[in-house]
């Protein structure tokens, strides 16, 4: 990638990620949980963005099971943002009992942290072995202070991230597809290398989606290559019309189309999928659809391939259901 694109990127990195850091040592300096943690929501894990751990072993990349945490019980009322003994609290107790594996939390502090742009980004959390005396539910304007600053940091991350891309966008013009405005195959390449990049510093969620079109072999032998490449080019307009400003489209062979979605959570992608099926069959073009979202452990290239597969998991069934259209569409 360009130089401009690597300065800016590991500004965003950065800026983030020792802010974020300092913010945590101030917040175990003035109250003294052994472990605290940015952490994100991600499906049923919540990921370590970030931690000040002093017992436990956590490090950036940890994960946890959404559903056996004091987080999911916190953000749903159940118990309070500041614990300085979690056997008080039922939930808590809930919380513990259902860990997988034996784990002392005896005090446990958790507040939501919102993102402007994706509503709730993740929750800032702490835990310590033994409960701790009542005293730290004094420090709740400081953590609250903490909050806003992380949330401050996290949108100064977002407008260096946009910024980034906004370069790439720029830098990449030549790899566009000159029949959809699209990138072409190695556009998306470059692309999907850059987001790979962020979302391993920022451990940020992207989706992927597969498009395959219906019948463009039977509109090219029956009707013409021309009314071929109407059919590809209206598919196209009809995505572009219906992705978001984000969202990044890839024309990756003759038929073949790919949507790299940043910085989405897993649980957006079926309603994005929804949506471009929808427009593509308002444009009178059918076509086979399938997503996935990049695990924790996992890549953008790995991504690809499972949306492939839904892909093509999706167009056998519609091959097995329906029979192609008279306009070959």
């Amino acid at each position: 990638m360009a130089r401009s694109s690597d300065t800016t990127h590991d500004q965003a990195a950065s800026a983030f990620n020792q802010g974020v850091d300092h913010t945590l040592k101030l917040l175990h300096g003035l109250v003294p949980l052994d472990a605290w943690m940015l952490t994100r929501v991600e499906a049923n894990e919540q990921i370590v963005v970030r931690a000040e751990d002093h017992a436990y072993g956590i490090e950036p990349g940890t994960t946890f099971a959404w559903s056996h945490s004091f987080c999911i019980r916190m953000l749903s009322g159940q118990g309070p943002h500041i614990a300085p003994d979690t056997r008080q609290v039922p939930a808590y107790r809930e919380a513990l009992a259902a860990q997988p594996e034996p784990i002392a939390i005896g005090s446990y502090i958790g507040y939501p942290i919102h993102d402007q742009n994706q509503g709730m980004y993740g929750v800032l959390c702490a835990m310590h072995p033994e409960p701790l005396p009542t005293s730290i539910e004094e420090r709740a304007d400081d953590i609250e202070s903490a909050v806003r600053v992380i949330e401050s940091l996290l949108a100064q991350r977002r407008q260096l991230d946009e910024l980034e891309r906004e370069q790439e966008a720029l830098r990449l013009e030549a790899y566009s597809d000159a029949l959809t405005s699209a990138y072409n195959r190695r556009g998306w390449q470059l692309v999907l290398a850059a987001e790979e990049q962020r979302c391993e510093s920022h451990s940020l969620p992207a989706g992927i989606i597969a498009i395959d079109l219906d019948h463009l072999k039977t509109v090219n032998d029956e009707q013409g290559h021309a009314a071929g490449d109407q059919l590809i080019a209206t598919a196209a307009q009809a995505l572009l019309a219906a992705l978001r400003e984000r969202d990044l489209l890839a024309r990756l062979g003759g038929d073949e189309f790919a949507v790299l979605l940043p910085d989405t959570p897993a649980d957006h992608l079926p309603e994005i999928a929804e949506r471009l099926s929808c427009a593509m069959e308002g444009a009178g073009v059918a076509a086979s659809i399938g997503f996935a979202c990049r695990t924790v452990n996992g890549s953008l290239l790995a991504a690809q391939t499972s949306a492939d597969e839904a892909m093509y998991q999706n167009k056998r069934r519609r091959r097995a259901t329906t029979r192609p259209r008279d306009h070959g569409a």
